[in-house]
């Protein structure tokens, strides 16, 4: 390691421009003047590491052979096996604090979360290294996981819509996590050429229904979900939601015959239901038949499929809340609750997880609980399922908490299954039923963390696919129902998260503004 001299403790704007920063602690007058946000100072003690492994690669290359590097850009990926580099991440420079005693770390077992088999030319670009971040990193436990390599790196088509829009994804992906604004830029360049692609290709009967053209939809909402700022609405997210659902209904019953296209139609039907729970509207008819049809042909341990039952559920209980309140839905919530229990116990072996005794927990785990889990794409899906979980009690607290005339009268007709029992003592029966569970679910969540967090040497550092626990641990962080030293916890990790990840959003102070326009859904399906 090379010492590269003392680290300025200037705001971000000064160091860019080398100004002489007066580090005034509400905003530095610097800032001020030119009419920008003063980012603040970081700390002077925090250890700055920077990954050089590129850098001295190149001029290891260069003093072996001054025509190495040429030789070696005019061999495809398959020609030069001594040139590949296997990359479990394509993270550049991190801050860690110097403390013995980190905020978090993990379990002692490696966490099996960048298996991927995913080589790249090692190559000093980072054209490249957002290609490998992207693959090996970024996707890893997503539904992109199971197709979006077919396409790229399998049969690659270059120039064309998918791989355009890749490629932009990719970029915007890495350059968020380097904190690149030119990367940023040149993703948007690509983005909007893929943009120009697809929609030619939508324009014609023929191109519309391919494989491709589908994975090329997904992949820009994906893109507009790395991109999206914090305080505004995701309407091209939504968008291109709305295209894929289109695109389903074009397609027909060719869908169903591979295997790739129908892993492509499950991927976009989730996002679908997803973004109906979120707007609570129901799932239109039609394509309940298609998600019907698409589960009787997937794999009936997918995770999708598990849970598309309970999809379609809360997605209409939210809908009908919406469009006529009717307190009597609290019989739906419980007999779903009921449901989701009953699926919790008798889940495949691939969701099966092991709750760690208190003596091997982590010392800072919250309740010393600690849950371990096959991989990541395991712990992922039974947050999934808390979600699910979480929407059902704040939906049943919600009928039992009038804050009106009009909501008291609808809690005074709520049906009593006990007809011995009073609607009080029901309805207190019900109260304490939703605090416990929502204790249960919260410390269940945040036992998952540790599953999501990498060893650096210097503590616990969240991993690209911990963003999916973004939305969850929003609900906890946020609902007066969860208890308060959960709350605490889980901003504490959010914070941490939107630090170590550079998604910002996750902490907005407008996240739940408006709780049918947020955006905290992106990061869950991101």
């Amino acid at each position: 390691m090379v010492f590269s001299g003392r680290p300025s403790t200037a705001c971000l704007a000064c160091r860019r421009r080398r100004l002489n920063c007066d580090r005034i602690p509400a905003g530095c007058s610097q800032c001020k003047r030119k009419n920008i946000v003063c980012t603040g100072y970081r700390d002077p003690s925090a250890l700055r590491v920077k990954d050089e492994t590129a850098k001295t690669w190149c001029k290891f290359e260069k003093k072996a052979s001054g025509c190495a590097s040429t030789a070696e850009t005019s061999l495809p990926p398959t020609a030069a096996p001594k040139n590949m580099a296997k990359l479990s991440s394509a993270e550049m420079i991190f801050d860690a604090q110097t403390s013995t005693t980190p905020p978090c770390g993990r379990v002692d077992e490696p966490l099996k979360s960048l298996d991927l088999n995913i080589t790249v030319p090692r190559r000093n670009s980072s054209h490249h290294l957002s290609i490998a971040y992207f693959f090996s990193s970024y996707i890893y436990a997503t539904s992109f996981q199971a197709y979006l390599p077919a396409f790229f790196l399998d049969s690659p088509r270059t120039g064309d819509a998918c791989s355009t829009a890749i490629e932009a994804t990719a970029i915007a992906a890495y350059s968020r996590r380097v904190r690149s604004c030119i990367g940023i830029e040149e993703s948007r360049k690509r983005y909007a050429k893929a943009l120009a692609q697809v929609n030619k290709l939508l324009s014609s009967p023929e191109s519309a229904v391919l494989d491709r053209t589908l994975a090329c939809v997904l992949v820009l909402g994906l893109f507009e979900a790395i991109v999206f700022k914090g305080g505004a609405h995701p309407a091209n997210w939504t968008a291109h939601t709305h295209g894929a659902m289109q695109l389903l209904r074009l397609r027909g019953p060719q869908q169903f015959k591979s295997r790739l296209s129908r892993t492509i139609s499950s991927h976009a039907s989730n996002n679908i239901k997803t973004c109906c729970i979120q707007r609570s509207v129901p799932v239109p008819e039609d394509f309940l038949a298609f998600d019907r049809q698409l589960r009787s042909l997937h794999d009936i341990l997918d995770p999708s499929t598990l849970m598309a039952p309970m999809m379609h559920a809360v997605a209409s209980i939210k809908a009908k809340a919406l469009a006529n309140p009717d307190c009597n839905l609290i019989h739906d919530a419980l007999r779903l609750d009921r449901q989701i229990l009953l699926l919790s116990k008798t889940v495949p072996d691939w969701m099966v997880y092991e709750i760690r005794p208190e003596c091997e927990s982590p010392s800072w785990a919250y309740k010393r609980a600690c849950h371990h889990y096959p991989n990541a794409r395991a712990a992922k899906a039974w947050n999934g399922i808390r979600l699910f979980q979480f929407f059902l009690v704040i939906f049943i607290m919600d009928c039992l908490s009038p804050e009106d005339g009009n909501a008291r009268r609808r809690l005074s007709k709520l049906q009593i299954p006990d007809s011995s029992k009073s609607l009080s003592r029901y309805v207190k029966e019900l109260k304490e039923y939703v605090t416990k569970t929502m204790d249960v679910i919260s410390t269940d969540l945040l036992a998952t963390i540790p599953m999501f967090l990498e060893n650096d040497g210097h503590g616990g550092r969240f991993i690209p696919v911990a963003r999916s626990l973004v939305w969850p641990l929003a609900i906890v962080e946020c609902s007066d129902l969860s208890p308060q030293p959960a709350r605490k916890f889980a901003r504490q990790h959010l914070d941490m998260l939107a630090s170590d990840l550079n998604i910002p959003e996750a902490v907005h102070p407008a996240r739940f503004d408006d709780p049918v326009e947020d955006w905290l859904h992106l990061f869950h399906l991101g």
